[in-house]
C-alpha cells in the first residue's frame, strides 16, 4: 500500500517545515507549494488524496485555488 499524498499549500515556511514534518513522520507524503500557482502545477501533476490549503497566499487567495481545483 502506498503512502496517501497530501498537498500542502503554505506560504509560511516555518509552519510548511512543521507541517511537512509531522506528516512525513506518520507515513504520509506531504507535497509542498509554497504559492497558489505552485499548487495548481502540482494538481496537474498528480491527485493528492488530501490538500491543506492557506487561504492567505502571496499570489492569489486560496478560495481562488480551490475554485480552480474543483
Amino acid at each position: 500500500m502506498s503512502q496517501p499524498q497530501i498537498l500542502v499549500v503554505e506560504d509560511d515556511a516555518d509552519i510548511a517545515t512543521i507541517l511537512e514534518h509531522v506528516l512525513a513522520k506518520e507515513h504520509f507524503r506531504p507535497v509542498m507549494a509554497p504559492t497558489g500557482e505552485t499548487a495548481l502545477r502540482a494538481l496537474k501533476q498528480s491527485v493528492p488524496d488530501l490538500v491543506l490549503l492557506d487561504l492567505m497566499l502571496p499570489d492569489m487567495s486560496g478560495l481562488e485555488v480551490l475554485k480552480q481545483l474543483r
